[in-house]
Order: C-alpha cells, then structure tokens, then sequence
C-alpha cells in the first residue's frame, strides 16, 4: 500500500482504538494523520505528474508547502479561479468533485491544527469520524478527476500558487 492508504486506514485504527469512551489523544492524533493522508495523496499524485524521475521526484516531494497548498486549495474550493486559467480548463467550471477535494484540504488542515495544538478543544468520536470520512470521500472523489485539466492545474497549483499568483 501506499504511505496516504496507510495513513488514511491508520486514522481510522486511532478512531476505533477505545471503543468505549476513546481518548482525546487517539481521537486528535486520529484527525492529524486523516489531514497527513490527504497532504500525502496530493503531493504523490502532484509529484508523479511533475516529476517522471523517480528520484528527483523525493526532493522535489518536500518542496511542497502546507500554507501555499491551503492557499490553492481555498481557491479551488470556492469554485472560481483567476482568469489566467481559462486557457488551461477552456473556461469550464471546477469539477464539483475536485471541489469538495480542495475542501476537505482546507478542512482537515483546519481540523488538524486544532487537534494538534488547541488544548482547549476536545473532539467527540462522531466530529473525528466525519473528518475522517470526508478524507476518505476526497480520495474516492479524487479518483473520479484525477485525469481532468483541472486536476492537473490543481496539483501544479499546489506547489506553485504563489508564483503563479504573480504571472500575469
């Protein structure tokens, strides 16, 4: 399997590891790896587009940066983009699948901060199960716009937002 398959059925390990009364340590450290499941799947597949050799493709894997992917995938979850695209998608809208992909990112990175460092917080098995399920829907949801114009500008985005931002 790979390493976001891994973290993804890992999460679901920490979410079902007490099954009475679970501890705030296994439900947060269950949102943590759900995000790190889907922060992983992205940059594979954003990778493996970029990068054929395998690897230049490890260094180039740790370039990827958690604020500028949130970034990106802000816009993406909003269902518009810039205009400088329109050559790239032929002008048609975002997928409603890759939305909700680009949502799920923003969400889990959300999820995932408070999990790790908002103490105050505490999270019941049914919030970590949703997080968790909509991980597992983004990688379904995913698979079905992977090949897509939009996908591929999604995951070049993920790694170049900033840059690009400034390309007019």
């Amino acid at each position: 399997m790979s390493l976001h398959s891994d973290l993804l059925s890992q999460a679901l390990h920490l979410l079902n590891r007490e099954r009475r009364r679970p501890r705030q340590a296994s439900l947060r450290r269950a949102v943590s790896t759900a995000y790190y499941a889907l922060f992983h799947l992205l940059i594979h597949e954003a990778s493996t587009m970029l990068v054929p050799n395998a690897a230049l493709r490890l260094i180039v894997s740790r370039a990827f940066a958690h604020t500028e992917m949130n970034k990106a995938s802000k816009s993406f979850a909003g269902g518009t983009l810039p205009n400088k695209f329109g050559p790239v998608t032929g002008g048609a809208p975002i997928p409603n699948a890759l939305i909700d992909v680009a949502r799920a990112f923003v969400d889990l990175q959300q999820a995932r901060h408070e999990a790790d460092y908002n103490l105050a917080k505490s999270f019941a098995k049914s919030e970590a199960k949703a997080l968790i399920d909509q991980v597992a829907q983004a990688f379904h949801d995913w698979q079905a716009v992977r090949g897509s114009d939009h996908a591929q500008l999604y995951l070049a985005c993920l790694l170049l937002w900033e840059r690009l931002d400034k390309v007019r």
